[in-house]
């Protein structure tokens, strides 16, 4: 009898062991690289290698079968070529295994041979009790258990998106882009080809986890539409779901064939599907991740009216369009607000919304400010721009060494007295949206990626920044349709 589906995806997040079949000592081959990979990373449970020739790689024993490792395995990782896959099914019922990835490539996504080499593949597994990853896929990664299955050498930071992705290579590099901004993930997959286990296997799955609060899906074709539409009902009242669609123009439809088998069908009919099920249409590969960062860092709003806060004239109107423009209303200062911000700013501030700061250099005004319109009932939301890094727009990010000698010291002290301050800002940014339930959307210049960015040390798992205000305006507008939603299934 076949192991049930969610027991399955279960043991994949999960494995208290696992083995690589077709583990090799060249360096070049998935073979060698995916226990890399997982050794690297320090996978909580217990690792073998299994390769008839036997030996030692990467500091381990090789077993000759996963028979004569002597144990119960719940997840193996198959790296041989396609038309060995079913040879070593035999054995893996023998070991116990409940959950096969198969990495290998040359099934359907590559010719009628290869559909009919994997149709023969999944009977012959569900035959032996096993379920089936992939084919055609890059692997997992699964943050509780240190585990990093993956093909190319990422190292995903940990946190709490899960995402499920039809692209091992769009999926990685998501998975190492977030790592760079600061994003982190509790599970991956790269669902492959989709012989066996699919979409709504995951989708359950996601929807019981603990450690995930928001989903993630790079789609090409889903292979139970129905299902996932259902699970996404019921799903999205609980953690958000952001999904990116591909394969929507016939170029993009022919390249999803090919490169997943995936099915695209009409780009219409899915974002309605989306629109239905409360899911959430990232329209770039950037806002797949900043979309689902900001949902697990910052709250829902209750509105739509919008606060800008912004050190200069120029990137307040800038932002102000963008946020109209999105459907989000940016609403007069209410008398009292323009009271208490006169008694901080000089006379002449802009006395409206957006709130020029007029470049003043003191940040604790700058963090008083931002409290002021938080605390005010009349704003559902904040945009704050170029306060939350202000080193890189003084040009402070750079070493005192390469200021002229004799201007050292003061470059340093006031260095210091900026990073300091920017550091407090962004700590009153988190107390606020603690205290208050109020997104507070912060936008600076990008850092030097030098190992010395004022940044370091600040709270990144509880902070969103992003590089301009057009992704603000997006993040903005992404959050108030989501409130929007809850409040009408309320």
């Amino acid at each position: 009898m076949s192991v049930e589906a969610q027991e399955a995806v279960d043991a994949l997040f999960n494995p208290r062991s696992m083995a690589v079949v077709g583990a090799s000592a060249n360096l070049a081959k998935w073979g060698h690289i995916v226990p890399s990979n997982i050794l690297r990373d320090g996978y909580r449970g217990r690792l073998y290698l299994v390769n008839p020739r036997g030996g030692n790689i990467l500091g381990l024993p090789v077993h000759r079968s996963l028979s004569e490792i002597g144990e119960r395995i719940d997840l193996v990782m198959i790296t041989i070529p396609a038309e060995m896959v079913r040879g070593v099914l035999d054995d893996c019922a023998r070991a116990g295994v409940k959950v096969a990835i198969v990495i290998s490539g040359g099934f359907s996504e590559s010719s009628p041979e290869g559909k009919r080499m994997e149709e023969e593949l999944v009977k012959a597994a569900r035959a032996r009790g096993i379920r089936l990853v992939g084919p055609n896929t890059m692997g997992i990664y699964s943050a509780p258990w240190s585990l990093t299955a993956l093909m190319p050498p990422v190292r995903p930071r940990a946190g709490h998106i899960a995402f499920a992705a039809q692209s091992g290579n769009l999926g990685t590099q998501m998975l190492g882009w977030g790592s760079h901004w600061g994003i982190g993930f509790s599970r991956f997959v790269c669902v492959g080809n989709e012989c066996d286990l699919d979409f709504a296997d995951y989708l359950e799955y996601f929807a019981n986890d603990e450690e995930t609060w928001v989903i993630l899906l790079y789609v090409e074709g889903f292979k139970r539409p129905r299902r996932v539409l259902e699970l996404a009902r019921e799903i999205t009242l609980r953690k958000p779901i952001v999904i990116y669609k591909a394969g929507g123009t016939e170029a993009g439809k022919r390249a999803a064939a090919s490169h997943s088998a995936a099915m695209a069908g009409s780009q219409e009919i899915y974002k309605g599907m989306i629109r239905q099920a409360g899911m959430i249409l990232a329209e770039t590969t950037e806002e797949m991740l900043d979309f689902s960062d900001a949902l697990v860092k910052m709250p829902v709003p209750r509105g739509e009216r919008l606060a800008i806060i912004s050190w200069g004239g120029g990137w307040g109107v800038v932002e102000a369009d963008l946020c109209e423009r999105q459907g989000l209303e940016v609403v007069p200062l209410p008398s009292e607000v323009k009271e208490e911000l006169s008694a901080i700013l000089p006379s002449y501030w802009s006395k409206g919304n957006p709130v020029d700061l007029v470049g003043i250099v003191n940040l604790e005004q700058h963090a008083r400010c931002l409290e002021i319109l938080a605390d005010h009932p009349a704003f559902d939301i904040l945009i704050s721009l170029g306060t939350i890094n202000a080193a890189a727009a003084f040009g402070m990010s750079d070493s005192p060494v390469q200021a002229p000698p004799e201007g050292r010291d003061v470059f340093a002290v006031r260095s210091r007295y900026v990073r300091e301050g920017t550091n407090r800002f962004a700590e009153k940014v988190l107390e606020l949206m603690n205290r208050l339930e109020k997104p507070i959307i912060t936008v600076g210049m990008p850092q030097r990626d030098d190992g010395d960015s004022e940044l370091d040390g600040l709270p990144h798992n509880r902070l969103c920044i992003y590089t301009n205000p057009e992704r603000a305006a997006r993040v903005a507008a992404m959050l108030v349709e989501r409130g929007r939603y809850l409040r009408s299934r309320g």
